[in-house]
């Protein structure tokens, strides 16, 4: 099962519809800047596919309409909002299936009284359940709190509710006979509040509390494990997850307040136990425990790694703020290794890291790219078309074929050049080359990229320690530098040859595909 289509309307920041496709179900990076709306986007799904357990009991009629774009139509003949997320699936049984969660609807994951419609029956109302526990939506918002807080007494209750509402939430354990969720057995055990001091009914709240304590402390201690694992792919980072230390929760006598809902980490830093590691540690490690966290809990919820057939969804929503691009690329190798089969949206508001994550994955085979664009404020002149606001970031070589075909040399050039730098600062990147400095790293010279390259690959070979660049593409790169890439640069742009384009385009194609370090 994949998800194949995003449609939303009149939801948070969209104004109107937003129409977003995923052929195949294919992976998704999509660059936005902040307040072009990546995070209602992210929103949607997270809603879609996560519930209120409790609202069965006192069904909510009209769910979605909190999420209702806030601002009225101003065009001369307005219409009235009317939110609605209406996603696509596809499966074996059926290609095409569609689930819409609109105003005059119930929740999908609801079952009503008869009185309102379901837009789902209940066999997609199960894969919509199912898919719900094996995905995960994190956002900056949720990373911050599992690191930064104004008050550090403040932390342990912050992780508790992060681990005990989000991140556990949809861990299914059996109890009693049965299977409840960990979300479900802490709805339970607040709502079991006693209301007076006598001990039968003490005894009674804090039997439902022992049972959401049995059933969680397990969990933390797979976590953690999984975390640690998942912390070694972030480069020099020396930290262990020692223990996420949980007492217990209870409803004392005394107060008749739920108590004990803390999580305690206990991080070591270089083999040395950290106290305050929140203060102790710089940004770039605080994310890569957030994120070794939150990923862990995604792959302990696949009760099934090995089925192929369940959709599983990961979001992450503007998450890799606080890392370098040093420690970027290393989250995309473990998202490829650990989650081949999860259905993955990185939504970023950096450009360069968007570019950089686009040539990174190209090769993959899985990933399309798209731009969101802000909606402009004011009434939509009604001669004019209205902006486009989500846009496919296409291939520039594809780009520079189609011009070619056209006829359209100069522009075909333009972006086989934009692919040959694209490319050359992708390998540096990943190569860790050293390069000369410019405050904006997008200024950097494409020439002092190639030559960077060279001078390492010719150091490498008087080193004998073997050849980063395959032998046969430097005099082909050489060759269209000079016939094309030089030439669009200055008067000369005007005499390229259809010849010499696809000669270009074959070799920055080579170029691209080429394994580095070159192994023959």
């Amino acid at each position: 099962m994949k998800l194949t289509q995003i449609q939303l309307r009149d939801f948070r920041a969209f104004a109107g519809e937003l129409n977003l496709p995923l052929p195949d179900g294919c992976n998704l990076l999509l660059h936005g800047e902040n307040g072009s709306g990546k995070s209602s986007l992210s929103c949607s799904l997270r809603e879609f596919f996560t519930f209120n357990q409790d609202s069965a009991l006192t069904p909510t009629k009209k769910p979605i309409i909190p999420y209702r774009h806030s601002f009225p139509d101003t065009n001369p003949t307005p219409k009235p909002r009317v939110a609605q997320v209406k996603l696509t699936f596809t499966d074996a049984a059926n290609p095409s299936a569609i689930i819409a969660w609109d105003e005059s609807q119930l929740h999908p994951m609801e079952t009503g009284d008869g009185r309102q419609p379901e837009p789902a029956t209940p066999a997609q109302r199960e894969n919509i359940v199912a898919v719900s526990r094996c995905s995960g939506f994190f956002d900056y918002r949720a990373l911050l709190r599992a690191s930064l807080t104004r008050h550090a007494e403040k932390l342990p209750e912050q992780l508790f509710d992060l681990f005990a509402e989000t991140l556990l939430a949809g861990f299914r354990v059996r109890t009693g006979g049965g299977e409840q969720t960990i979300g479900k057995l802490w709805s339970d055990a607040k709502k079991a509040k006693p209301r007076y001091r006598y001990k039968k009914g003490l005894k009674a709240a804090n039997d439902v509390v022992e049972i959401f304590d049995r059933a969680f402390r397990p969990f933390l201690e797979q976590v953690k494990d999984k975390a640690n694992e998942f912390l070694n792919y972030f480069p020099n980072h020396r930290l262990r997850i020692v223990k996420l230390d949980y007492t217990g929760s209870s409803y004392p006598k005394a107060t008749l307040e739920l108590t004990g809902k803390a999580i305690i980490p206990e991080i070591e830093f270089n083999g040395q136990k950290v106290d305050d590691h929140q203060e102790f540690l710089n940004e770039a490690r605080l994310t890569a425990l957030g994120l070794s966290v939150f990923l862990a809990a995604v792959a302990l919820a696949d009760a099934n790694p090995a089925d192929p057939d369940p959709l599983r969804l990961l979001v992450l929503d503007d998450v890799l703020i606080g890392l370098d691009l040093n420690n970027r690329l290393p989250l995309l190798e473990l998202l490829r290794t650990e989650f081949p089969r999860h259905q993955i949206l990185i939504l970023t508001h950096d450009l360069v890291w968007f570019e950089i994550a686009k040539e990174h994955t190209t090769d993959w085979g899985s990933w399309n790219y798209s731009r969101l664009f802000e909606e402009p404020a004011g009434p939509t002149e009604p001669m004019l078309p209205r902006i486009q606001r989500l846009k496919p970031d296409v291939d520039d070589l594809k780009i520079a074929k189609d011009y070619l075909d056209a006829g359209d040399l100069r522009a075909s050039a333009v972006y086989i050049r934009a692919a040959y730098e694209s490319c050359l600062r992708n390998i540096c990147q990943k190569k860790t080359v050293a390069v000369p400095f410019h405050s904006n790293p997008k200024s950097v010279k494409v020439e002092a990229l190639w030559q960077a390259l060279n001078d390492l690959h010719d150091a490498q070979v008087a080193a004998g320690t073997g050849e980063l660049l395959n032998p046969a593409l430097i005099p082909r790169v050489n060759a269209i530098r000079s016939a094309v890439l030089n030439r669009l640069s200055h008067s000369g742009a005007s005499s390229l040859t259809s010849t010499e384009l696809k000669m270009a385009l074959q070799t920055i194609q080579d170029l691209r595909h080429s394994k580095i370090p070159f192994k023959p």
